[in-house]
């Protein structure tokens, strides 16, 4: 039964982003790339922010509940804006690959569109 379980409870988390991996993103790999790309920013972003949070707790007075709480809050802020930060970043890399393709395509025009490279929409 828990093996019954596990797949069933899987197989409802992941199958809708599967599905939508599978229909819009794996059939160029030029969108598998920037998919990529897109996560390990994302990674990056959440490593530095966790980096920053254990940090300011291992520096801080950890009897003092409301000091862990506002560290907590600070945390989630941070998190928040190194997010918003490499989102950022990543567009900015995004259109410096766009004008990359734009230049070595024999027609001048890049393969794939900013609003493609955002999800991998046809």
């Amino acid at each position: 039964m828990s093996a019954a379980v596990f797949f069933g409870c899987t197989f409802i988390a992941f199958g809708p982003a599967f599905a939508l991996l599978l229909f819009t993103v794996a059939g160029d790999p030029l969108r598998v790339i920037i998919l990529v790309a897109g996560c390990f920013f994302w990674l990056v972003s959440v490593l530095l922010s966790s980096l920053l949070w254990f940090i300011a707790v291992q520096l801080s007075d950890k009897e003092n509940p409301r000091v862990q709480h506002g560290l907590l809050m600070m945390g989630a802020g941070i998190s928040v804006l190194l997010q918003e930060a490499f989102r950022f970043a990543y567009y900015k890399l995004l259109k410096k690959a766009d004008q990359g393709l734009a230049t070595i395509s024999e027609d001048g025009r890049s393969p794939i569109s900013i609003g493609q490279m955002a999800y991998g929409k046809t």
